[in-house]
């Protein structure tokens, strides 16, 4: 029995060997002969392990070069002896190996099997798959342009027919979508040791979270898509899940929860709070991808991370929103007035002009010959094929006037909820702009924090604020100093 080019490290896949040894233990062998301890296991404990179930069994085995016999006495002995040399010989082995791909790593040779969705592996080196690179490429646009994720665009490419990986089983998942988005093959750069052997024992392979140093170069193949393209996916994709750590942790604590955001790379701002020793609490607003993964680098697996963007003071942050609120104060009578004037705009806005109920009548008629279509059919006054250009022709039509009625509906939804929008407004600014948070809450649509401004927008005031500012002093004595303002 051999197993043929299966490392001696492990019995875990040697199917001869266990199927020696479960011989043994039905009573179908005596004895075992091997030419030497490193061909029967060149690990100590296994070799050890074994060699005592054998005996226990009744079966001896002999190593020929080795001159050890488990029968004698004294056979265990130098087996001990012979079957250290083995493993520490596998280890010195192993490191050489190690040595050499890293060397050839460096070299720019590809390791690894031929799975990479949209390259072809051969000789060590990449080449691009024509067809599925298109493929490629339409997932990075459906997800950087078209703003659709993972599960949606999964369930695209399966309703298109476009085949997944290989490697998969069936049809397209998220998970691939993200393999792939995630993938630096695809902008033409190399990332090696991204799963590594710990132990030359076992085999086992594991993702390398640090333990190795990876092996990363730029532009080593033909790309797929453009560097732009990728860095701009890495953003997104760091943004999305900001967006969704943030969604449930953050949302309503505060006024402005889910409200900041970083002018950098999109992410949302995180509130961070410290106490300090005299028993005051610190508070500002930070990038979450700052906050999560530190400065702007590429991490283990060769990913854009991070962002340099500044943190923003809790009491700022108020200071500048009450200044921009206290702009509106200056003429609140003049928006309120503009705003009493916008919201009797919408109120005597035209209906659809009984558009509606035209669409609707015609869909009813159209709807009849469709019916008469089939009773003509089943009379037998026009063939099958008539039938099918006839309905064909009816349901793009019913198709046409439903898009109508529904962007009418969705027209009069937009009014009534900015009319409802407007007069909030209006109730917040007469009820007083005394700077809670709850007005913050309800007035403020948004803020946009850059490295030298911030950007802030009103609820139905057109334009945004940008703010410059500067701050001085520590605790009590902490201000926030408005250096100019402007409307963009």
């Amino acid at each position: 029995m051999a197993d043929e080019g299966i490392s001696g490290t492990s019995t875990r896949k040697r199917d001869e060997f266990n199927r020696m040894i479960a011989q043994a233990e039905t009573g179908g062998l005596d004895l075992i002969l091997t030419k030497e301890v490193s061909r029967f296991a060149r690990n100590t404990v296994d070799t050890l392990e074994y060699t005592r179930k054998l005996k226990s069994l009744g079966v001896g085995v002999i190593f020929i070069n080795d001159n050890i016999d488990t029968r004698d006495n004294e056979g265990e002995v130098f087996l001990t002896m012979m079957a250290t040399m083995a493993q520490e010989e596998s280890r010195k082995t192993s490191q050489r190996v190690k040595w050499g791909q890293l060397r050839r790593m460096e070299a720019g040779v590809v390791f690894g099997n031929n799975s990479t969705y949209g390259f072809d592996t051969r000789g060590g080196q990449l080449f691009v798959k024509p067809e599925e690179a298109q493929v490629v490429r339409l997932i990075y646009h459906k997800f950087l342009n078209e703003g659709k994720g993972t599960h949606v665009i999964a369930r695209e490419l399966y309703e298109a027919g476009i085949d997944p990986p290989k490697t998969a089983t069936g049809k397209w998942s998220a998970v691939m979508i993200l393999r792939i988005l995630r993938n630096e093959k695809h902008v033409g750069d190399l990332l090696q040791k991204k799963n590594i052997t710990p132990d030359y024992l076992d085999h086992k392979k594991v993702p390398n979270r640090g333990q190795e140093k990876q092996i990363l170069l730029r532009d080593h193949h033909e790309a797929i898509i453009d560097r732009e393209t990728w860095d701009a996916t890495q953003r997104e994709l760091a943004l999305r899940s900001a967006k969704q750590g943030d969604k449930s942790k953050y949302s309503n604590r505060y006024w402005c929860s889910g409200k900041i955001h970083c002018g950098n790379c999109g992410s949302r701002f995180t509130l961070r709070k410290r106490k300090r020793p005299n028993g005051d609490l610190y508070m500002a607003w930070g990038c979450h991808s700052r906050v999560h993964y530190g400065n702007w680098k590429r991490d283990s697996q060769g990913e854009a991370v991070g962002c340099n963007m500044r943190m923003v003071n809790n009491k700022s942050l108020s200071a500048i929103v009450g200044f921009v609120l206290g702009q509106l104060e200056l003429d609140s009578d003049a928006i309120v007035a503009e705003l009493l004037a916008d919201i009797q705009k919408l109120q005597s806005a035209p209906d659809d002009g009984g558009s509606a109920d035209r669409l609707q009548a015609k869909r009813t008629a159209i709807e009849r010959k469709r019916e008469n279509a089939l009773d003509a059919f089943l009379s037998g006054t026009i063939s099958d094929g008539e039938l099918q250009t006839m309905r064909s022709r009816y349901d793009r039509e019913l198709a046409a006037i439903d898009r109508e009625l529904l962007a009418i509906t969705e027209a009069a939804r937009t009014l009534e909820s900015q009319k409802t929008g407007l007069e909030d407004i209006v109730r917040t600014i007469r009820a007083g702009l005394n700077g809670s948070e709850e007005v913050y809450r309800e007035v403020i649509e948004s803020v946009t924090v850059f490295e030298d401004y911030i950007d802030v927008r009103v609820k139905f005031v057109p334009g945004t604020f940008r703010i410059w500012y500067t701050t001085s002093g520590k605790r009590e004595e902490y201000t926030t100093t408005i250096q100019r303002w402007e409307v963009v």
